[in-house]
């Protein structure tokens, strides 16, 4: 008898990979009201340089977010 192999990843990890994306959602909307803010209130270099570094840091994180994503089907 021959077992049938699928490419379609449990549920549980597709949620999980799916509340990463949601996660990343809302800290991307949060970097940017923080960027404003930092505009806005026309904070001083050090500011900006740990908020760059976080940027960085946030950019990293999304992207492994990404590659762990799970693709839409026909993709």
């Amino acid at each position: 008898m021959r077992v049938l192999r699928t490419t379609r990843p449990p549920t549980q990890v597709v949620d999980d990979k799916v509340a990463a994306l949601v996660d990343l959602t809302y800290e991307l909307l949060d970097a940017h009201a923080d960027t404003t803010r930092l505009v806005m209130d026309d904070a001083p270099g050090a500011e900006w340089d740990n908020h760059l570094a976080y940027l960085r840091d946030l950019q990293r994180a999304g992207r492994g977010v990404l590659a762990r994503a799970p693709l839409p089907p026909g993709r």
